[in-house]
This record gives structure tokens, C-alpha cells and sequence, in this order.
């Protein structure tokens, strides 16, 4: 069933701005890249801005609501494990959050960038890292903000939100990659080397295999943030 897209009303930290649905189909991977580049994120964190940009977000309205028990589902991570990432993206200032207040009333999230992105053809482009954001769980300081309002738009299904851009309709799976799995043997090995941040610049699909092929021990996981 499709919905019209929704209009919310997101609060932006100073020196940020959201991105637009004019630009977002073409800065999406660009805005994922500059995340993964972010040394200060967790890996659990880049995961989840992926699951984000290619399971959820609509690449022509930006509309980005999913809900948590969706985002477990997923996943794979329990509830408490994906709002520490939610709250570590807002946080960092990649991301903006309202949610939803009352029953069927959905949380919606945005994209935040510094400055205008300017597309180049033949070059990388993305936003760089903003400014921090008001900690939105548990006890932290600061208050969430209401939905506003709906508008018509763009149809979004949201059974299967990947295939309003061509994204991946499926949970992350086992590769078969040799390099990828090669890859992923060797963080692990630096990691049980007891170098902490070997799986903090790996890419998703690396990250993926590592899980999906339970390399790492739940006591290790839970160590490096995968639980």
C-alpha cells in the first residue's frame, strides 16, 4: 500500500542544514561515504546509516520513518543496540530526529549536510562532518518534537521501502567474495590483535560477512558494538 510522503518539521544544529529532496538522489552515497569516512563513528553506527539510506530512505522525498521494531527486524540488533547508533548519528550531526507522538504516529529522520553539495561528475562528493546535536535517549537533556502535518508527494511503500531506489530488498547476507572474505578474516585477526578500531573502516558488505558468517564471538561483538 502506498502512502503520501509526510512533512516534518526537523530541528538542525547550527552550522547544518538538511538535505533536500532535490539533491538527496544524487548526494545519498556521497552523504554515505563521508559517514564511513568519520573516524569518531562506531561501525555498529555506519551500519545502521546504511540500512537507513538504502532500506528506508525514499530517494525522491527523503522520507525516512521507520520504526524501530522495523529497524530490529532488519537488522538483526536489539532495540537498545540500534538506539545508542540512532542517538550516536544525531549526536555526530549526520542526522536530525522527530518523533512521532501517539499511536500510528511514525519517528521521522533527516539527513543533515555543512554547506551546499555540489555534485562533480568524475569526483567523490559528500557533506562533511556537522556540528553536535541535542543526545535524544534516556534521561539526556532535550525534547523530542512532534510529526507535522502531511502533504502529498511521491508514492512510498513502505513494505518495501528499498524498492522505491532500486535498493537491496533483502537483509544483509553470507558473501562469496573471496576478497570479501579475505577482508573480513583479516579485522578480525587485527582485532583479536588487540587493535580496537579494526573494524571501525571497514565497509558494510565487509562488516556484513563478518556477522552473517559469526566470526566473531558474542562476547567479542558485544566488545566492538555488532551485538
Amino acid at each position: 500500500m502506498a502512502h503520501a510522503a509526510r512533512e516534518y518539521e526537523f530541528a538542525t544544529p547550527e552550522g547544518t542544514r538538511l538535505i533536500g529532496p532535490d539533491e538527496w538522489q544524487h548526494q545519498r552515497f556521497g552523504w554515505l561515504e563521508s559517514v564511513r569516512r568519520d573516524p569518531d563513528l562506531s561501525a555498529q553506527a555506519q551500519v545502521l546509516a546504511h540500512v537507513f539510506v538504502l532500506d528506508f530512505a525514499n530517494k525522491h522525498t527523503v522520507q525516512c520513518d521507520p520504526s524501530i521494531p522495523a529497524l530490529e527486524a532488519l537488522t538483526g540488533r536489539s532495540r537498545s543496540t540500534i538506539k545508542r547508533a540512532i542517538s550516536e548519528l544525531v549526536e555526530a550531526g549526520w542526522m536530525t530526529r522527530i518523533t512521532g507522538r501517539g499511536r500510528g504516529r511514525a519517528s521521522g529522520y533527516g539527513f543533515l549536510t555543512r554547506g551546499r553539495v555540489v555534485a562533480l561528475k568524475g569526483f567523490k562528493s559528500g557533506p562533511l562532518k556537522g556540528s553536535r546535536s541535542e543526545p535524544l535517549f534516556g534521561g539526556q537533556k532535550g525534547s523530542d518534537l512532534t510529526q507535522k502535518g502531511v502533504k502529498s508527494g511521491p508514492a512510498y511503500i513502505k513494505a518495501e521501502p528499498c524498492k522505491n531506489h532500486g535498493a537491496r530488498a533483502t537483509a544483509p547476507k553470507h558473501s562469496e567474495n573471496p576478497m570479501v572474505i579475505r577482508d573480513a578474516e583479516r579485522a578480525v585477526e587485527r582485532f583479536r590483535d588487540g587493535h580496537a578500531d579494526a573494524l571501525s573502516d571497514l565497509r558494510p558488505w565487509i562488516l556484513d560477512h563478518i556477522l552473517a558468517a559469526n566470526l566473531l564471538t558474542p562476547q567479542e561483538r558485544e566488545r566492538s558494538g555488532l551485538c
